[in-house]
């Protein structure tokens, strides 16, 4: 009564299950089949029980996941299945996650094998989901894509509106300066010419000659830069990437956060590694199985049973020989028909074939250990092993730390291209795929971009005066760090205006300047040019020109030539002709 109703709970409990059951004996004869098993494949409960598992699964074309997965599992004894494969219903195609694994009895020395139990689940709605998470996360990525290239393309435009109004403003008070000259020169002329006459026959009553203006020339300070803008970035950029394929599960900074080397940044899921590895594992353990069962394959179960069926087959050969020639003794003696004689041939002929059969077949058994063979076996096992470590060591970097001292930065983008996002728990990342960035704070570098006017004066290590407008009362000492070779221009088309880039490195700052300057700040970039302590300047107003050459009148009223080089608004450089202390006429 008891076995009863043992067997009727089983029952019920089989038949309430969600998840579809399916047993198959060692003959391949499927014994049970569920209710669910039933409606997740799409078959009649009594067109599968008591039959053949080839002969109702091999029949149906698109299920060769499934049906692989299943011999797997018979072939395999040793080890549990889990598997995500297809199956097609005849009328479409679900996912399933499929479980097997071998079923064992107690029995009189150990236990014995009865069969293959397979566990099934429909996940299709559940892969489908996945799948339009990830389209969801490629349309975000695009979107995100899209904004950052817009707002690359503001700051360009700021940027370049900002060079056109500085040039603007210099354009401008240069104008205004030369209006100035322009008409007081005018005036001079003006006023010389009504004093022309009276200069002709002397002064007049009452009038004092004006002796001309003078200029003594003197060494000063002189220095010409070049104005542009910037944003301030650290100085190196460090890219953390993942250590494995897996879920973000725990995170361990805020952008901005200024973090020590070594601490831990982000802490990684590590279930499907650690699933990885078990497959990873077993899969060594099969492979070193092999090697051993190869290096002693002559006493292997394969070539025993190779043997005894040869044995077997010679054994039976000679006893049907034994009897062939004794009915042929009877045939000759007229005591047995020419039918049952010939019977007996036929059964010797084939007899024979039988015994070809187990010496190939034995043949074939041994040559399953020839060197070839060894060597892949061999490589197998590198390869396992390989992978095993590999997998061991990814898990043991699930932590992931900071690889130098600095401030966590949102990542633009990673080497391949791929823009970087923000680190969230859950968020899925490939193995390799950029995190988080790491800038260094120990100096600051600044990109900037200049026209094709003025690049042509910017040379690597030329002196910057980095100032701003948050922080006004600092100005950092930078240098040209690199200055491209090759012009940009703005996307969309040929209609912009090419530029050059160009960083400024601000190799050091003090722990005071760090407090006051942040990443991002803007920057006003001031390069220099040209750059001489003690220069000779003059008017521009005392250089005249005769013939493509520049002369002075020295206060003796002589004309000295010159040699002239940088000028400013005001003021010219002169190289040869002229000292510190002489004088000359304006």
């Amino acid at each position: 009564m008891n076995n009863e109703q043992d067997t009727v709970i089983s029952r019920n409990i089989l038949e309430n299950m969600t998840d579809g059951v399916m047993t198959i004996d060692l003959t391949g004869q499927i014994i049970t089949f569920n209710a669910p098993a039933a409606g997740i494949l799409g078959m009649n409960k009594a067109d599968v029980l008591g039959k053949k598992f080839a002969e109702v699964f091999f029949e149906r074309e698109g299920n060769d996941d499934f049906n692989q997965a299943i011999l797997d599992a018979i072939y395999d004894a040793s080890v549990v299945h889990n598997r995500t494969v297809t199956f097609n219903t005849g009328g479409k195609t679900i996912a399933l996650s499929l479980r097997t694994s071998f079923l064992h009895s107690e029995a009189e020395g150990g236990l014995k094998k009865v069969g293959v139990i397979a566990v099934f689940t429909d996940i299709s709605e559940l892969k489908d989901l996945r799948d339009a998470e990830v389209r969801l996360t490629d349309e975000l990525k695009s979107k995100h894509r899209e904004l950052q290239d817009a707002y690359l393309k503001t700051e360009e435009a700021n940027a370049g509106l900002e060079a056109a109004l500085r040039k603007v403003q210099v354009i401008r008070t240069a104008a205004t300066v030369f209006s100035i000259i322009l008409f007081v020169g005018i005036g001079l002329f003006t006023w010389n010419r009504k004093l022309g006459p009276e200069k002709a026959g002397g002064p007049g009553p009452g009038a004092s000659a004006q002796a001309p203006a003078t200029f003594t020339v003197n060494a000063r300070q002189f220095s010409s830069a070049l104005q542009v803008t910037g944003a301030l970035d650290p100085i190196h950029i460090i890219n953390v990437t993942s250590p494995i394929l897996g879920k973000v599960r725990e995170v361990r900074f805020h952008y901005g956060d200024i973090v020590k080397e070594g601490q831990a940044l982000v802490i990684m899921d590590t279930s499907e590694a650690e699933v990885k590895l078990s497959e990873a594992k077993a899969s060594y353990i099969k492979a070193v199985e092999k090697v051993r069962e190869l290096d002693d394959w002559e006493s292997s179960p394969e070539v025993a049973r190779a043997r005894r069926s040869l044995s077997k087959a010679k054994l039976s050969l000679e006893n049907q020989k034994k009897n062939l020639e004794e009915t042929e003794r009877l045939f000759k003696k007229g005591i047995v028909p020419a039918t049952e004689y010939e019977g007996v041939r036929q059964q010797y002929l084939g007899q024979q074939l039988d015994y070809q059969s187990a010496e190939e077949e034995l043949k074939s058994a041994l040559g399953k250990a020839a060197p070839e063979h060894k060597n892949i076996a061999a490589l197998e096992m590198k390869i396992a092993q390989s992978r095993l470590r590999e997998l061991e060591s990814q898990i043991s970097q699930a932590v992931v730390k900071a690889p130098v001292s600095g401030v966590v930065i949102m990542p633009a983008g990673g080497q391949d291209g791929k823009e970087g996002r923000r680190v969230e728990n859950g968020i899925s990342y490939q193995q390799g795929e950029l995190l988080v960035t790491i800038g260094d704070l120990s100096g600051f570098s600044v990109r900037s971009k200049v026209d094709e006017i003025d690049v042509v004066k910017i040379k690597d290590g030329q002196k910057v005066r980095v100032t701003g407008n948050a922080f006004s009362d600092v100005t950092l000492n930078g240098a040209v760090r690199a200055v491209s070779s090759q012009a940009s221009r703005a996307q969309g088309g040929g209609g912009g205006a090419p530029s050059f880039d160009l960083v400024i490195a601000v190799d050091n700052i003090t722990p005071e300047q760090r407090k006051m300057i942040f990443v991002g700040m803007s920057a006003n970039l001031e390069i220099v040019i040209y750059e001489k302590a003690d220069a000779i300047m003059v008017p521009v107003s005392a250089v005249k020109t005769d013939s493509g050459k520049r002369y002075v009148v020295r206060k003796d009223g002589q004309r000295q030539e010159v040699e002239t080089g940088t000028t400013n608004l005001d003021s010219v450089e002169i190289l040869k002709g002229l000292k510190a202390g002489e004088e000359i006429l304006l």
